[in-house]
């Protein structure tokens, strides 16, 4: 059996051992579930440990989504958790990337505890690499649970300002004491980086120095940068707490419509001032958060325009024979297969189609892009 469809067997038996443990009650609970169906996003799948979030922090989004100012556990256990995510038809264990803290605070006090259980479960269930992006402090309880829980965890540890945090951040713990907490992450073996986003114009970069050079003086050697995504209510808001948002509107590509729509700004030339900076200082810069997560992991990925990431030496190698076997077993009928160093190459008999979690499984398990055409052959 090839590496590819050991995989799928994988993700199929721990579905049966799952439905083996769970109530009906719970198994019908995970299959209403968002996190049962949701395609993952470029920096995996997006797992919620909470819903809302009561830092308030003037430039989120999560508000403008409809998300409420105060923060309750998510419904569903942890064993439950990890049935939903077992049966999302797009995800592969061992191999899919497990994003925490995209709406909600993970390590909030309310939702610390069931955060630490679902890495946890899910990690022994499925073995997905894991991440957290956090503004919490991380004591040395949470650190020691957490190396417990997913040993290479990767840790992003959002600090966008410290001389206006408390206007920008007001119910978020301070952010020197978050830095602190990296130190004692880091002592316990965790894996952090700095996590540089949103990038506020005329605020984030004229702080940069002092932000990077506190950083490291706690113990983080890396960096991911992340751009400003607005919506009509962020700019509101940025400008009822003094913030002059005319650097924001000016880099724009367009005004965004109403309460929802979220524009992200163009910040390239920031960027690229910051990533000289850090980089002049001995910071590994990574293109994008789910980099560091790849990198924590000790693996290897090619998938996007932003690799190759990781280990090359880790790189795990899928042969042709491979694909061809899990693409049969599926269905698929496949004229060639066609594995590269940096893609896969498909092409499918006259007529057939390849359904999208297919796709993405192969381009998962083999961490290299995937193009698929069709037969002229009859």
């Amino acid at each position: 059996m090839g590496k590819l469809l050991k995989l799928y067997e994988e993700k199929l038996k721990a579905l049966e051992r799952l439905r083996e443990v769970l109530s009906s009650e719970s198994l019908e609970k995970a299959y209403r579930d968002s996190h049962s169906k949701r395609i993952p996003r470029p920096c995996g799948l997006t797992i919620h440990t909470g819903i809302g979030c009561d830092y308030a922090c003037t430039y989120c989004y999560i508000y403008d989504m409809g998300f409420p100012g105060r923060v309750r556990p998510y419904p569903l256990k942890p064993i439950e958790m990890v049935f939903a995510i077992a049966l999302n038809p797009y995800v592969l264990p061992y191999k899919t990337l497990a994003a925490y803290g995209s709406v909600t605070e993970p390590f909030h006090l309310i939702t610390r505890e069931l955060a630490v259980n679902y890495i946890r479960e899910i990690h022994r269930w499925l073995h997905l690499p894991s991440q957290a992006s956090t503004k919490s402090y991380i004591d040395e309880n949470l650190a020691k649970m957490l190396k417990q829980a997913e040993p290479n965890i990767s840790i992003l540890l959002t600090v966008i300002t410290i001389e206006s945090s408390a206007t920008l951040e007001p119910h978020a713990p301070n952010p020197l004491k978050r830095l602190e907490g990296a130190s004692i992450a880091i002592e316990k073996g965790l894996d952090v980086t700095l996590f540089l986003r949103p990038i506020i114009p005329g605020i984030t970069d004229k702080e940069i120095e002092h932000i990077l050079k506190t950083a490291a003086h706690h113990g983080i050697k890396s960096l991911v940068l992340g751009s400003l995504r607005v919506t009509k209510g962020v700019l509101l808001r940025l400008s009822s707490k003094g913030v002059d948002v005319k650097p924001i509107e000016s880099r724009l590509p367009k005004t965004p419509r109403g309460f929802r729509e979220q524009i992200t700004i163009y910040e390239g030339d920031v960027k690229k001032e910051i990533v000289k900076k850090a980089s002049d200082m001995g910071f590994e810069v990574f293109p994008a958060a789910c980099s560091a997560n790849i990198a924590s992991h000790n693996e290897f990925c090619t998938m996007c325009k932003w690799g190759p990431c990781g280990n090359i030496k880790s790189r795990d190698v899928v042969a042709e024979s491979d694909v061809r076997e899990y693409l049969e077993v599926r269905g698929v009928k496949a004229r060639d297969v066609y594995v590269g160093d940096d893609s896969v190459a498909i092409t499918l008999a006259r007529g057939e189609k390849l359904h999208r979690d297919i796709l993405v499984h192969v381009a998962t398990a083999t961490r290299l892009k995937v193009f698929v055409s069709e037969s002229s052959l009859n």
